[in-house]
């Protein structure tokens, strides 16, 4: 093999390979989103403000890049009352959690057709940009979160700004 295209493989390496979107409508899970390469599927239940949670994750991370990641998770909330009674208190469940993980973070109600729900954006630990929207609805938490190295990133937008719950 010649030098460059040794010099090619390892540039495509440390870079990582642009993805391609991929359009994401499942019907179950009452989402759809244009992630920006193809998400993968887990199933997991994890304890948190309102008690045992059941998470369905789509997820993806750009080839090469642990530090980046697109997802969209949905909860099924578990009976009784904890964590809030109607969707304002359970946003702000969500939102005290969101505080306690990141600190302060930048939030702003979503439109009514929208949500209930908002938007938030906070500078995440290690130093990257977090932004994400969470909405309540059918007794399910929605929440797409984009996490980039740089503010500004054209992918982060096009992922939230084209996230959507939707209504059976």
């Amino acid at each position: 093999m010649s030098r460059s295209w040794w010099c090619l493989v390892v540039l495509l390496a440390l870079t990582g390979c642009k993805e391609d979107p991929h359009r994401v409508e499942n019907e179950n899970l009452g989402i759809a989103a244009t992630f920006p390469g193809a998400p993968k599927l887990h199933r997991h239940t994890d304890p948190g403000p309102y008690g045992e949670v059941e998470w369905f994750d789509l997820a993806m991370s750009p080839a090469g890049r642990l530090d980046e990641t697109f997802s969209v998770a949905v909860g099924n909330l578990p009976p009784g009352e904890k964590g809030g009674r109607t969707p304002g208190e359970i946003l702000n469940t969500f939102r005290n959690f969101l505080g306690y993980r990141f600190g302060a973070i930048q939030r702003t109600d979503l439109p009514p057709e929208k949500g209930p729900g908002f938007r938030y954006r906070v500078k995440g630990p290690n130093g990257g940009i977090v932004e994400g929207i969470v909405v309540v609805r059918r007794g399910r938490l929605h929440h797409a979160q984009a996490i980039v190295r740089k503010e500004g990133d054209a992918r982060t937008a096009a992922f939230l700004d084209d996230f959507e719950v939707r209504t059976r």
